[in-house]
């Protein structure tokens, strides 16, 4: 289970995350919406442990093969961090290597053992549909198959949360079509944050979606339907005002 409660993180007085609590279950797949400038990108990065939380805290409770349950804090660095995959909005990746290459060497630092780096590469790009150009400088590659090589990277350690920043932005509907189903794959044994502008564009995977709204968390258990409601209820409004 992955929790955050009253996680808190402020660029400036209006721009951050204030007391967000939301829980994630293996399973699900959440999705996170809003404006531009909510805080979509602020929450998934606390839950990544890209970033810290200010306040409040955001914890990650594995149980084991034994029924041993352990909870892990974001803020402790590396022991959190090595159970999450993370795909950030730019998705970059090192150009100038070799798709396999690029993989393997990702793997090793994040702590995949040399016995198994072959096969979670391996594994990887089966998942992502890689094998063709694994042997391709990732720079010669278009921006949906350097997208493909990013995901792949974020599954390297089989990840019991993975966190999707925008990861259908600027790719085709048959691109965006094959990662939903990576995702609700990978969803069969984790918890999966995603975020988005358009809960139509995500309900393909989503389970549930969470808004959020001026940096707090308005509501986290709609379907789609509801979400784009709420994203579209302040425009309406306004065009009323105007007409």
């Amino acid at each position: 289970m992955l929790t955050l409660t009253g996680a808190t993180f402020l660029y400036a007085a209006d721009r951050g995350i204030r007391d967000v609590s939301l829980r994630v279950a293996p399973g699900e797949v959440v999705g996170v919406v809003g404006a531009n400038g909510a805080g979509k990108s602020t929450l998934l990065g606390l839950a990544a442990a890209a970033l810290v939380p200010q306040a409040g805290r955001v914890t990650l409770a594995i149980t084991d093969l034994a029924g041993r349950t352990r909870r892990l804090h974001s803020d402790q660095g590396i022991g959190y961090r090595r159970h999450v995959g993370y795909l950030t909005e730019l998705a970059p990746v090192y150009g100038e290597m070799r798709v396999k290459s690029y993989l393997a060497f990702r793997a090793k630092l994040r702590g995949v053992g040399f016995m198994r780096v072959r096969g979670r590469v391996r594994e990887a790009m089966r998942r992502c549909g890689l094998g063709a150009c694994q042997k391709a400088t990732i720079g010669t590659l278009s921006l949906g198959m350097r997208r493909r090589v990013a995901l792949a990277e974020a599954l390297l350690t089989l990840p019991q949360v993975l966190v999707l920043d925008d990861p259908f932005a600027g790719i085709d509907a048959a691109l965006r079509a094959e990662f939903a189903e990576v995702i609700r794959e990978v969803a069969a044994r984790a918890q999966v944050l995603i975020s988005g502008h358009d809960p139509q564009m995500l309900a393909a995977c989503c389970t549930r979606f969470a808004l959020i709204e001026k940096g707090r968390l308005a509501a986290d258990d709609l379907d789609a339907r509801m979400a784009l409601a709420r994203l579209t209820a302040p425009v309406a409004q306004a065009a009323g005002k105007g007409a």
